[in-house]
């Protein structure tokens, strides 16, 4: 699909420098054409994101996950869907205040957490990302008070 926007992106770029070239190139010809080619461009560039997503996660099987998370105060053993992991290493990597809900109790994560055991790959956390398939239900971010 984006090779389809690639080649239309190219033909409307080649059309409108056609028109450029002649003195008696309508305004209202140039002026839609030259519109539409950052938007086919964004398009192109969007599809192909989307394309190297899907094969990104097309060759990582999801699996649940082992852990070990320490907080600094506890250190519990937890066994986390592959969502779920996806998850909690975003929120490790970023370095983001949040409660895990996990069956022996909430976790705290933050910037004094540590992990142990084998996380999501960060390329598949960041297609699950873009794709729009990341979905945290048991992990909540954590308002800083402010004073």
């Amino acid at each position: 699909m984006s090779a389809l926007y690639l080649v239309l992106t190219l033909a409307f770029a080649g059309a409108l420098l056609a028109l450029l070239a002649r003195p008696v190139a309508r305004a209202g010809v140039v002026w839609g054409l030259a519109a539409l080619l950052p938007l086919l461009a964004a398009m192109t560039g969007a599809l192909d994101v989307q394309a190297r997503a899907a094969r990104t996660l097309a060759a990582y099987p999801p699996r649940p996950v082992t852990l070990t998370i320490s907080d600094g105060v506890f250190k519990r053993v937890v066994v986390l869907d592959f969502m779920d992991a996806a998850c909690v290493e975003r929120a490790v990597r970023l370095r983001s205040k949040a409660i895990l809900t996990t069956p022996g109790g909430p976790l705290r994560l933050g910037t004094g957490s540590r992990l142990e055991g084998t996380m999501p790959p960060q390329p598949v956390v960041d297609a699950l990302t873009l794709r729009g398939e990341l979905n945290c239900p048991h992990l909540k971010a954590v308002q800083e008070k402010t004073k």
